[in-house]
């Protein structure tokens, strides 16, 4: 499979499936994933993540990927997710709000597998913007 091919296959898994069970065939073992704040290694953030999404967010979907640049080695692409706010105690979110936020990857592949990612996120952000 093409490391895009990859990409978009495990975004189908993580995120419109909530299906953890695929990572150790897209990503290596020595994953790291460096963030605006901190550096995270090993599929454990992966699944943090994801648990962490779902708990927050209901009707999560994959808008659009777009490809960027691919090499063999490096992909830089940016996806754009969308999800309802799920009820929760902060009274400054309006439960049932539909959000959608961009981010945008650098992929680097070893061995056909993700090594590391650099992650921007707009997603905080969608989240305090008022219209």
């Amino acid at each position: 499979m093409d490391n895009d091919k990859k990409i978009e296959f495990i975004l189908r898994e993580l995120i419109e499936k909530n299906d953890t069970s695929q990572i150790p065939n897209v990503f290596s073992k020595e994953y790291i994933v460096h963030t605006s704040k901190k550096d995270y290694l090993g599929h454990k953030i992966i699944v943090k993540w994801i648990k962490d999404l779902n708990n927050f967010l209901s009707d999560l979907k994959v808008v659009k990927i777009q490809f960027l640049v691919q090499t063999n080695e490096f992909i830089v692409w940016k996806r754009t997710i969308k999800g309802k706010i799920k009820p929760s105690k902060n009274k400054n979110l309006k439960p049932g709000k539909l959000i959608k936020w961009e981010e945008m990857i650098v992929s680097k592949f070893k061995e056909g597998l993700i090594a590391e990612e650099w992650n921007n996120s707009e997603f905080l952000g969608s989240l305090i913007y008022k219209k």
